[in-house]
């Protein structure tokens, strides 16, 4: 551990996880605002949370750190977990109700960022500017050229949209202007402006490029599998800016091979050495590394965001996006 920002045994320890380090003006004006202590300490193993967060009343967490049943089991003192994200599928919210532990998340920070970053790798994969900048790059004009033919006017393209939460709904609004059709598939959504919502086989077998925006879930892990991805049009992209295990990566893998799948736009994958080999054999591949959420605004309000809702929790008001359990919401609802 290393790092406080306020002095005394007895004030209540706020943990920052050091994947999120180091602090910023808005993590040490917690301390300014409410009396405790801000410690920054590794949280990558179920070791490391036991040992360092023992005594911690409050937790703020990226996307990694494991925090399961196991996890909450081996705190009983502590009270928030707050995610520095959106999603909380390294947090099992509903050991954390069992524990009497509050998750909150930032639900809306990235909204622009991640449907901006998905517009622009849907986009330059069905005009082939990726492969030919890597084309140019090695000498090589007439490559360039080839993957620029192979592209449909994008007014003749169709989109389909997986998934239409905060961030494919705005996707779905930049896109609808700049292809000739949208479609998209959610079970939760029965009409979309500007979409035709439809089956999700039947968007796989009738888009251009196909844009994946889902949580992941236990409901949505392998959502993407290998008979759904052998349904694509052949040489359709596939963008993933929500969760790579929402995909069926060896299957999508074989198919950018033999050129099935024309190309592909991740910003999350589970194993990127094996798709950096598929790009340097040739492969259409593009990788972002996560970075879909990333931006000047984005990480302001992260940070601005969560530290409110750390100040709220201490002041003993409740903090904004408190994440529900699915059975508690659905009891709620």
């Amino acid at each position: 551990m290393n790092g406080a920002a306020a002095n005394g045994a007895n004030l209540p320890l706020v943990l920052l996880s050091d994947r999120l380090a180091p602090l910023t003006s808005w993590e040490e004006s917690i301390a300014e605002q409410v009396p405790c202590q801000i410690v920054v300490a590794s949280l990558r193993t179920h070791e490391e949370i036991a040992r360092n967060a023992a005594t911690a009343q409050v937790v703020l967490l990226g996307a990694v750190e494991p925090f399961d049943e196991h996890a909450f089991a081996e705190l009983p003192e502590l009270r928030l977990v707050a995610r520095r994200g959106v999603g909380t599928d390294n947090v099992d919210v509903a050991a954390a109700e069992r524990h009497g532990v509050l998750v909150t998340n930032v639900p809306d920070a990235s909204v622009e960022e991640v449907s901006d970053q998905a517009l622009t790798l849907v986009l330059g994969l069905l005009r082939g500017v990726f492969a030919a900048d890597r084309a140019m790059a090695q000498g090589r004009l007439d490559v360039a050229r080839a993957a620029v033919d192979r592209g449909l006017p994008l007014g003749e393209c169709t989109v389909g949209v997986v998934g239409c939460g905060r961030i494919g709904h705005r996707f779905v609004e930049k896109v609808r202007g700049v292809v000739g059709r949208v479609v998209v598939a959610d079970p939760y959504v029965r009409e979309v402006g500007g979409a035709d919502v439809v089956p999700l086989s039947e968007l796989m077998a009738n888009s251009t490029a196909v844009s994946v925006h889902v949580p992941l879930s236990e409901g949505t892990r392998g959502l993407l599998d290998a008979t759904l991805i052998g349904q694509l049009l052949p040489g359709a992209v596939v963008v993933n800016t929500s969760r790579a295990e929402v995909v069926d990566e060896a299957a999508l893998a074989a198919a950018v091979r033999s050129g099935a799948v024309g190309g592909v736009g991740l910003d999350v994958v589970t194993d990127e050495d094996a798709w950096r080999e598929i790009a340097v054999a040739g492969g259409n591949v593009v990788l972002t590394g996560h970075t879909g959420a990333r931006g000047a605004r984005s990480q302001e309000t992260l940070r601005r965001t969560c530290a409110q809702q750390v100040v709220d929790f201490l002041s003993g008001r409740t903090p904004n996006h408190v994440v529900r359990a699915l059975s508690t919401a659905r009891a709620e609802g």
